[in-house]
This record gives C-alpha cells, structure tokens and sequence, in this order.
C-alpha cells in the first residue's frame, strides 16, 4: 500500500510535466482536415490552351457537373504528340489524398479534321501521371466504356500548397487517331494525415506509411542490379543514354561473392551525383534448409538474434559508403534471402524470426528495413511476423529484356501485400543491354518503393520506342531458321525474307533439327512449362509432359542433337550475386529429364557428347565440362567459340549450330533529353543477324516485323 501509494503521489506530480511534453510533441494543426473532405478541380489546364478545332485538337462539351469537358484524339507518335492536360489542386493540409479522374459521358463524335473520322469510345488505355510528395507515379487506366463516372487512380502523398499535380497526354500505344482521350473534373479527397515519429526514452514509434528517412524517399522509376561493379564513367554513360535512374547497391555480407567488387565511399558520392540512387542490399546466410554454404539456425529463437546482428552489421557498413545521414541512421537496406522452395514449416519460421530479429534492430537504428526474394522465399511469411518490413524487393521476372512499361503489379503470390509506395520489382533476370555504347550484364528493375540517396527531382517516365523483343533464334542451314519474338515462334526458309508463324502456343525457347524435328518451351500453362513436339517444322505439335515447376525458374537454352538426345538449361530466379541453374538432359526426346547443377546460370556449347563449356551470362566466369556436363570446373579461354567469338555490337544473345553457322541478337539503346523532363525519349534497336564463317563476319537478318512497336 505505501509502495503504490509513493507511485500515485509520483505519477500526479508528474502529471502536468508529461502533458506538457505530450502537448509539445504531438503536432497541432487549427485547421485539421476530416477524413473524407474533398478538393474538387473541375477545369484542367489544358495545353495548347483552347481556341477552336481543329486549330487546338481540342473539342469542348458540356458535362453533367455545370462544366466544360475536353476531348482529343490520340496519338502512338511522340512527334505528334501535342495536347495534354493538368489538374492543379491547391492543397489546405499536407497528408494522404484519393486521387479520382471524371469520365464525362458523350456521343460519338465526328471530329473536326475535315476527314468525316467518327470516333465512338474513349481510350482504354490513358496514361496519367500523379506528381505527388514522394515522386511522380503513372497509372494506365481504360476510359472505355466509363460514362459519367469516376475512375480511382490510386492513393498518394501531397504536400500543402500546389506543388502537387495529375498530367495526362494524348500519347498511348493504341493505333494513331483510333480513339478519343477524355478530359473533365479530377477530386483529391483527403484520406488520412501522415502519423509523425515519436521518440521518447525507452519508447520508439514508426508508422511505416509516414515520411521516410532523411536519406531515403519512395520513387517510381526503372532501375538495375548487377554483380559487376560499374565504372564511374559507365555510370555517367548510363544516367545520361538510358531509362535507368537507380541501382541496386550490394553493400557486403558473408555470401557476397569476392568476384562482386564492392563500391567505396568515394565511387557511392560521384554516381550520386550523377544522377542515381541506389537500393543498398546485404548478402548475408540463407534459410537453414538451404544448400548454400553460410545458413542460419534452424532455432528461430537464435536466428532472430542473427537476423538483428545482420542489421547492425548493415547499417555500419552502410555508414561507411555515405549512405546513412548521420551516424548508423537515415537509410533504407534490403536484405538479400534467396529461395528455399519446398521448405518445411521449422524452416519458413526460422526465416521470417531471421527477418523478425532484421527489421526490429534496423529500426532501432533509425532506418527502413527491406527485403529481397522471389517465390518461394516465402515473402508473405513476413506479412505475419511482429516487426513487418516496410519495402520488399520481388524477383517475379516476365520477360529477359528491357520493358519501358514494366510495373510492380501484377505479382498474384503477393496476395495485395505492400501495395502503397512499398515495392521495387526485378522483372528480367541476367542479360545484357547497350545503353550509349557501352554493354553491361543487368537484371531489370522497376520502383514504386523506398530507394537510398533519393533524387532531387522528380523522375520522368520516358517516352520509349522498342522493338519487339527478340527471345531465341537458330539456323539449320544458310537459308533455314527460326525465331521467337514476342511469345511467336518464326520460321523461314529464304534467310528472313518472308517468315511464317509456327506456334502452338507462347514460346519461351524453341530447337529444330534439319530433318524437321523441332521443340519449344512455352508458360502459357499456369501449372507448369509445357514441352512440345513437331515432325514436320511446325506444322502440327504435340505437347509433351515437363514437369518444372512455374515459379523460380526461367529457361534460358534448349538445344537438341538427334530425336532422342537434348539439353537445356534453366536459370533460378535469383539475385546476379547467388546465381543459380540446372542442366537437363534427355535421352527418350523431352519425355523425361535428368537434372544436374551448375555453378552458374549462362550459355552452355558442346563439341563433343562429352566435352563442353558454361560461359556466365553476367560474370563472364567459363566452366569446362569433360563427362557430359555432370560436373563442371572453372577454366581459362581456349578456343571454344562461347568464349573468343567475336560478336556485332550490343549482343545480348546468340547461338552456334554448327563451328562456322551461328546466330546472335544485338540491343542498342540510346536516351536523349533530361532525366526529369517530360520530352525524355528512349529508343532501342534491336536486330537478328547470321554468321557462316564462324563468326568472322555477320549479317543482318530482316525480322518479322520490320516495324518497332510503339510503346
């Protein structure tokens, strides 16, 4: 009694103390908005601003609200690009706003170019972009066939005042002056304030949804990752010819490969002021049901106390490159966990306590904690644990090329886990691009998430020109080959000059033998790849049982040396830094498969049953092979044409059928304009080309479609 009756005199005495502290904490507003109040912009400003039409390609109409809606055409051309429109908001409060875009019904409309064109629908395909707080967002949304409605473009951040904006152009992909683009009211209704950090001794308080670390903010752009460390003066030839505006910065961990050179203080400041920022990312051990070398406990009681260890460790090695703004504190780091897939529930528990214990001790620190995986490292495990990472990093790759409209969405494994502003995406694994001469072996990455040493201005999404991707391809004689491109197989019989669509279905990687046999791999089947068969080049197929499961895995070579007997080499999907792939072989003609590992995911040649190489696809590392690709050892360059062929510029892929007949496919991009201007303009050339004299000389080979694709 006289114990509690001592800590109630206490606490009362106190009392005004702690509520004049709460009071100074706390922020104040006399002006506090509710959840719900709405700021209404009813007439865009329209650029050119309207006078008639044609003369502005403006046509004005009354809407069902008392006001004037505008319509244009649309326009797959960026140099016939000229109308767009802005909504400028006048924020009261800064914090969380709704941002909604009115679809005003109309007629169809006979437009005013004097050629009699009737247009009957709106666009479904209207790119807007939201200029908000933490950086510009785009959202692709239909129009068609909304009438009088309202259209959700997403949830974001405003500061107060009329920074804060939503553009929308007359640029799509649709076919040119094919649809109209729709232009009326835009509502910014208030959701929720940003909850502010509380630090009081012995108590720390974040709200993952509020402002970020000085040295780290949310940005939605494209990015890359690679396990060779860039020059300083790459760096600047990429920031100043390509799309990529981050990269993902390996910062140590006892799994960072010795061949993964790391950056220094002095190369992080110099890129940064480039341009870039980064996505710091530690390697440290594996799930304990792993086979990599360094795991951690199976105890989760004792893999969460690694798991803070990492972080500690993380953070000091982050202060040491200038990343954190003072001492361990400011930044955001993503912790590397590689896939365990099929893993036991002993195992999927050690591995979230691991990132439990990660993200906990970085808070404490004072920093944003991440995390990278794919599949089946079981990610929406973290969504259960006590302390949730605030960003996740996902390998969910698509495609093995550059996609100026790549998106975080769209990963159904995520179960709408870390939808706002909390996710970066690695959608295309190893491969090489050429931005402005100078070729590196990447992963593509696309942001709506946390990155470090953020810009200090907004991003441009660029207006981008790309040819259709070109996946696989292969000769079986001067005249004979194939092709897969944009999920078509191609086949021709005149070097390219007319081509004839083969497919049985998607195609990922295709083979065919001189006397017609022929084979390709395809995911169109959600439950697995799917192997089929042909006899007669590709004229009737028949699907064979391949059982390879559909997550984690990408193949990457398919090669065949008679009816029964073939190889091909499927890639995890994984970071460049723990590459991983499994050779297959088969002796029946793809009707059973035997696996056998590789020390690294890349290109694999034969010149005997016995004899052959691996050539990294990103490292540029050689293995050597004497038992028929059973075991592979590392080895010097010594007159196998993976290794001392030379190649057309900006070569990204290729293939020998023969010593003297081979295939290679080039990427060349260049970007002109500034990173945060609204004319940044990408293009990219991409050619098919064939040598006979083993790589002495190449040629261009006409492709399918002779004319890009206009994104």
């Amino acid at each position: 009694m006289e114990i509690n009756r001592f800590l109630c005199t206490s606490l009362f005495r106190r009392l005004p103390f702690l509520i004049l502290l709460i009071a100074l904490l706390v922020p104040r507003s006399s002006a506090s908005q509710a959840p719900g109040s709405i700021i209404a912009v009813e007439d865009p400003q329209l650029h050119p601003a309207y006078t008639t039409c044609p003369k502005a390609y403006w046509y004005p109409f009354a809407n069902n609200r008392g006001y004037t809606s505008y319509i244009t055409l649309n326009t797959n051309n960026p140099t016939h690009s000229t109308n767009y429109g802005e909504w400028h908001p006048l924020i009261p409060q800064a914090g969380y706003y709704q941002v909604e875009a009115y679809i005003a019904g109309h007629d169809p409309i006979t437009w005013c170019t004097g050629e009699g064109r009737t247009i009957d629908h709106d666009t479904s395909q209207a790119h807007y972009t939201i200029h908000h707080a933490y950086g510009v967002t785009n959202r692709t949304v239909s129009q068609d066939p909304l009438s009088n409605q309202w259209i959700v473009l997403g949830e974001f951040y405003f500061n107060t005042g009329s920074v804060g904006y939503v553009s929308l152009s007359d640029l799509n992909a649709e076919a040119e002056y094919s649809t109209t683009i729709s232009f009326s009211a835009m509502r910014f209704t208030f959701t929720r304030p940003s909850l502010p950090q509380l630090y009081l001794p012995m108590i720390y308080y974040s709200d993952p949804s509020g402002k970020p670390p000085p040295d780290a903010a949310i940005i939605q752009g494209q990015g890359f990752d690679a396990c060779h460390l860039p020059t300083i003066a790459e760096m600047q030839t990429w920031w100043d010819h390509s799309p990529y505006s981050f990269y993902a910065l390996y910062i140590g961990g006892i799994h960072l490969p010795a061949l993964c050179v790391s950056a220094d203080a002095a190369w992080v400041k110099a890129v940064h002021q480039q341009g870039w920022s980064f996505v710091p990312t530690w390697v440290g051990p594996q799930a304990p049901c792993t086979a990599y070398k360094y795991k951690m406990s199976a105890d989760p009681t004792i893999s969460y106390q690694q798991g803070r260890q990492e972080a500690q460790a993380a953070s000091s090695a982050s202060a040491l490159l200038g990343l954190t703004n003072y001492s361990l504190s400011g930044t955001v780091i993503y912790y590397d966990m590689e896939t365990f897939g099929g893993a036991s529930p002993e195992c999927r528990q050690a591995a979230s306590s691991f990132m439990n214990g990660w993200d906990q001790r970085l808070r404490e620190l004072g920093n944003i904690a991440g995390g990278y995986g794919a599949h089946n490292s079981y990610i929406e495990d973290w969504a259960q644990i006590e302390n949730v990472p605030t960003e996740v990093w996902v390998a969910s790759w698509y495609t093995d090329n550059y996609d100026p409209y790549a998106s975080v969405n769209g990963i159904s494994w995520l179960n709408g886990l870390w939808t706002n502003h909390q996710r970066i995406r690695q959608y295309a694994g190893d491969h090489s691009e050429n931005w402005g001469g100078i070729g590196l072996g990447i992963d593509s990455d696309v942001a709506d998430g946390m990155v470090a040493m953020p810009p200090s201005k907004s991003l441009a999404i660029p207006i981008s020109n790309s040819a259709t991707p070109i996946a696989d391809a292969g000769w079986v004689s001067a005249q004979q080959g194939w092709l897969v491109s944009g999920d078509r197989l191609y086949w021709t019989n005149d070097r390219g000059n007319s081509w004839v669509d083969v497919s049985p279905t998607a195609v990922k990687l295709a083979y065919f033998l001189p006397d017609g046999q022929a084979w390709t791999i395809s995911d169109a089947d959600q439950e697995g790849k799917s192997l089929y068969h042909s006899s007669d080049w590709g004229t009737n197929w028949e699907r064979l049982d391949l059982l390879l499961p559909l997550a984690d895995v990408w193949p990457v070579q398919l090669h065949f040396t008679s009816t029964t007997s073939g190889w091909m080499v499927v890639q995890q999907v994984t970071s460049q830094v723990l590459s991983a792939a499994t050779f297959l072989k088969t002796t029946d003609g793809g009707l059973t498969w035997q696996p056998y590992g590789l020390p690294i995911a890349g290109l694999v040649s034969f010149t005997s049953q016995a004899e052959g190489w691996l050539l990294g696809s990103t490292s540029g590392q050689l293995f050597h092979t004497t038992d028929g690709g059973v075991t592979w050892l590392p080895t010097e360059p010594s007159g196998n044409l993976l290794s001392i062929a030379t190649y057309p510029q900006g070569t990204s892929l290729y293939g020998w059928q023969t010593v003297t007949t081979g295939w290679s496919a080039s990427f060349n991009g260049d970007c002109t304009g500034n990173k945060s201007s609204p004319d940044f303009t990408c293009q990219v050339e991409r050619l098919l080309w064939q040598t006979l004299d083993g790589g002495q000389s190449w040629s261009a080979i006409p492709l399918p479609i002779n004319n890009p694709v206009k994104h």
